[in-house]
């Protein structure tokens, strides 16, 4: 019977897995990325990794951190549960002749060895997996002491609420978690934590424009908007489309800076 509930239990995780590498794929991740890139910018400066650090991007999507990093002089791996998104990161770091490896893998089972790097980032990434405990302890597992950290996570604002109400198994209800900062520091005993704020905007050139740039580029909005009926679609356009002003959509997130024991 303990074997059989082991392989019951293997073949759930696979399929949660399953399901989480489908809905963030399937969308232009890139687009939304590319407004991220004063946050990535300033995850990287605040990290501050030396020429050949080991720097590891978990949850990179399309390689916002992971190409800075790199630029930077790190010794870069990304990983990603997303091997569409991971495409297109191992195009982007091709095209400017960047040695990032990048693979395919989930943050709650990290496939490095004990205290492999000297840094490591996660923007709006790993704080979606669905066991906080167990992401937070595979990165302080490959965190070499005295190593730097820095996750981001989204404040809940309206955006949030709306998703909540909206969308079943939103995937926000999971990172609202980490905006608490005893919870974060319960996450990492093994390390000496700071927390910051910041902003992040995207904007387009229309509030229509603002819309069809989030609809087809966030990935779990996509996959969800993909399964609904142009009536309903459209109704949950307008309600998202009064979020925005003029054509962009301000959200505040919560930088957590870590530095391993």
């Amino acid at each position: 019977m303990e074997g059989s509930d082991r392989a019951d239990e293997q073949g759930d995780r696979g399929l949660e897995l399953s399901k989480a590498a489908a809905a963030w794929s399937g969308a232009t991740y890139e687009r939304i990325s590319a407004a991220f890139v004063p946050t990535h910018r300033r995850i990287v400066d605040t990290l501050a990794p030396r020429h050949g650090d080991r720097f590891l991007d978990s949850a990179c999507g399309t390689g916002g951190v992971a190409l800075i990093a790199a630029r930077a002089g790190a010794d870069v791996t990304g990983l990603d549960i997303s091997a569409q998104q991971l495409a297109k990161a191992r195009a982007a770091a091709s095209e400017e002749g960047l040695p990032i490896r990048f693979d395919e893998g989930d943050v709650q089972s990290l496939p490095y060895a004990d205290r492999e790097f000297d840094a490591a980032a996660s923007a709006f990434g790993m704080v979606f997996a669905s066991d906080h405990a167990l992401a937070a302890s595979e990165l302080t597992r490959v965190s070499r002491p005295g190593a730097r950290f820095a996750i981001t996570a989204w404040q809940p604002d309206e955006w949030f609420r709306l998703g909540a109400r909206l969308r079943p198994d939103y995937e926000g209800m999971r990172s609202q978690q980490w905006v608490d900062e005893e919870y974060v520091r319960r996450l990492f005993p093994e390390a000496d934590l700071s927390f910051e704020r910041g902003e992040a905007t995207i904007s387009a050139s229309s509030v229509d424009d603002c819309w069809q740039l989030l609809s087809t580029s966030v990935p779990p909005l996509k996959a969800w908007l993909d399964t609904l009926g142009s009536e309903e679609r459209d109704s949950a356009g307008r309600e998202y489309k009064q979020l925005f002003q003029d054509g962009s959509l301000t959200r505040e997130y919560v930088l957590i800076l870590g530095t391993r024991r």
